[in-house]
């Protein structure tokens, strides 16, 4: 759950329909890193220079002020999965373990069995493409007199609200000239 997984849920919906949500697949949680030894030796120079401090408190690269590319529950989540007891301090660290967390960070594979228990998706692709929509009014270009909005058009967006605001804006723009349309057919028919 969470940012991550909406995100990559968002980007590959469609690939995730196609394979009925059943797949492997390979994250890469420190894409800056430019190659495993790189990043196994940067981890285990800490067992060194930080010999005392938990292996699981945080995401441990990080210069002074700034923010981890790592949020913490993710990071004890990777660490245990690394088998490595989050309490352990950085000095017990095996260099199998060290190898483990590493290959955890550029590798992490995951198996995609399917949805959630309760089949509710965060994540909606598909509906009607832009090109058969009047952007400036959402009528319908196919049959006029429809107004379209929200998660029926083909728009994705990432997480963070951008969903809710393609919905209450298109939902706006089709709702006013719905209306509009609604006024002057009954003044049209009053004149007939």
């Amino acid at each position: 759950s969470g940012p991550a997984a909406l995100r990559l849920s968002a980007y590959a919906a469609r690939n995730f329909f196609d394979l009925d949500y059943k797949t492997d697949i390979s994250i890469n949680w420190l894409p800056e890193f430019d190659n495993f030894e790189h990043l196994e030796g940067e981890l285990w120079k800490l067992t060194s220079s930080s010999p005392k401090r938990k292996v699981g408190t945080s995401f441990p690269l990080v210069s002074s002020g700034q923010k981890s590319p790592i949020p913490r529950r993710l990071w004890s989540s990777i660490v245990t999965s690394s088998e490595i007891e989050i309490t352990k301090p950085w000095g017990d660290i095996s260099k199998k373990n060290v190898r483990k967390l590493a290959q955890a960070l550029l590798q992490c594979n995951v198996k995609v069995s399917g949805k959630g228990i309760f089949k509710e998706e965060f994540v909606t692709a598909g509906g009607i493409s832009l090109k058969e929509i009047n952007m400036k009014t959402m009528e319908s270009l196919i049959c006029p007199g429809l107004y379209v909005c929200g998660e029926v058009i083909d728009v994705d967006g990432v997480t963070g609200g951008f969903n809710f605001m393609n919905c209450w804006s298109t939902g706006y723009i089709a709702g006013t000239n719905s209306a509009r349309q609604g006024i002057t057919s009954k003044v049209m028919e009053v004149d007939l």
